[in-house]
């Protein structure tokens, strides 16, 4: 009986074996097929798809191919946040006074004290309340009317800087914001074209925030190209800036985005203002300061609802925020050279070893970072099986239903079944993340496409084709 029993068992076993092999050599002639198309002649490719049950590779193409994967690096640096930080993690910004308080008088000045908070005026939290009136609502609540000193904004938790890998061409534009210690309303402002006939030069209408600190040079035209093609050029060296390009011709308050340089000055503007409204005075006067003393303190949301957006809308600025955090958590001065180790470091220590991989910041924007298909693999398997598996996974666009991934996929197969991360640049294309298929097993797949030579919008087709056929095998 015995013998039977472990005959049947050896014969259930090797059918299995045979079956799971069968499988992944179909998917490994799927990847080999898609290899071969004309759009990726001169094209570097690195593809690795794994079995989340027992974290078995099925097929790969170039596995370890250091690639540049644009947004998909968000990916990393949100899994490493959730492991290092815990998902319900929350940034703080402290009010403080370095005076003392009597009859409802603050005999000092008022101090903001940012402790690196993305989330302030942010318009992905537009359901939390603006953070000058909670300030305000609060120091009412303690019965102050009067600041005899001034407003500071402390931001001396971390330094803020331009990474020296990313391009002029981003920096001075919204998605080239970076961290500061008070970050507020994105670090972003808009202006307001106004176009004329095409040729013609155009005029700014108005900017907002109204305090910027920054000065601005125009030299955009109108165009019968309906699209915007602005630029805005600009470091953190000057307060200068000039603005680029074309916009459509023939419209009113166009809307053309940057990175502030300075939130602080906007923030400080704008609880200035509050205060004003809420009959605070504020004297302004020079006065001696005491030893600081915290009145109360205002935090973020969790931390998984931030990690939730920077996955959903690709925001580099959270990212990076998440970076710099990561690096203070490790004990370590927040810049994006201990913020990339931290991460290195923590991959290493959990047996994913970084050897060859370059990053360079949080977010993906540098064309330096160079990350392999196998090393997003490892960590995907990694955060499958993590206990913060679910606050990650929600955080991943669906196809056919949200985030970046909205329309991809829809009304095919994989709608629903693939939620993934996705890069994209000039050249560069990255789609790393986990796909359901036909059989409800559960597949880890990274993708990384860097200088192919079709469209943008073939090559999606193309990598479409390629998961459906996965889905299908």
């Amino acid at each position: 009986m015995n013998k039977l029993f472990l005959i049947l068992v050896f014969i259930c076993f090797g059918i299995s074996c045979s079956s799971q092999k069968s499988n992944s050599n179909k998917i490994q002639n799927i990847l080999n097929e898609f290899a071969t198309d004309s759009c990726f002649k001169a094209a570097s490719i690195g593809i690795v798809i794994a079995n989340t049950e027992d974290e078995s590779e099925l097929a790969s193409l170039n596995r370890n191919m250091v690639l540049t994967p644009a947004s998909s690096q968000k990916l990393i640096t949100t899994a490493t946040a959730l492991e290092v930080l815990s998902n319900d993690f929350r940034f703080k910004t402290s009010i403080v006074t370095d005076g003392t308080i009597e009859s409802g008088i603050v005999k000092g000045n008022l101090i903001v004290k940012g402790f690196g908070d993305p989330s302030l005026n942010s318009k992905y939290f537009k359901e939390r309340q603006d953070v000058c009136k909670t300030i305000v609502q609060k120091l009412r609540k303690r019965k102050i009317r009067k600041i005899q000193g001034k407003i500071i904004v402390d931001t001396d938790y971390f330094q803020s800087s331009i990474p020296s890998t990313w391009i002029w061409e981003d920096i001075g534009n919204y998605y080239g914001a970076v961290p500061h210690s008070l970050s507020y309303k994105d670090n972003m402002y808009t202006l307001f074209f106004n176009s004329g006939k095409a040729g013609s030069p155009t005029k700014i209408d108005r900017i907002v925030p109204e305090k910027t600190g920054l000065k601005f040079e125009n030299e955009v035209v109108s165009s019968t190209i309906n699209r915007d093609l602005a630029y805005i050029f600009g470091g953190n060296t000057n307060t200068q800036r000039r603005i680029e390009g074309s916009i459509p011709q023939n419209r009113q308050k166009f809307a053309v985005k940057g990175a502030l340089q300075s939130p602080e000055i906007s923030f400080l503007h704008d609880l200035k203002h509050e205060l004003s409204t809420s009959n605070i005075l504020v004297n302004n006067s020079e006065i001696k300061a005491l030893k600081r003393r915290e009145l109360f303190s205002i935090h973020s949301p969790k931390l998984e609802e931030i990690v939730y957006w920077t996955n959903q809308k690709s925001v580099n600025l959270f990212a990076d925020h998440l970076l710099f955090e990561i690096a203070k958590q490790k004990n370590e001065k927040a810049n994006w050279k201990n913020g990339v180790n931290a991460i290195k470091d923590f991959w290493n220590e959990h047996g994913i070893k970084s050897n060859y991989q370059s990053l360079y910041d949080g977010s993906g924007l540098s064309h330096f970072n160079a990350i392999s298909a196998s090393y997003f693999n490892q960590i995907l398997l990694y955060m499958h099986s993590s206990a913060n598996q679910e606050a990650f996974l929600s955080s991943l666009p669906i196809a056919g239903k949200s985030g970046t991934l909205k329309s991809f996929g829809k009304n095919t197969a994989i709608e629903l079944n693939w939620k993934a991360k996705t890069g994209s640049m000039t050249g560069i294309r990255s789609y790393c993340g986990y796909l359901k298929n036909s059989k409800g097993e559960v597949y880890t797949v990274s993708i990384l496409l860097n200088n192919y030579n079709c469209s943008n919008s073939k090559l999606n087709n193309k990598v479409l084709n390629l998961l459906i056929k996965v889905y299908n095998s």
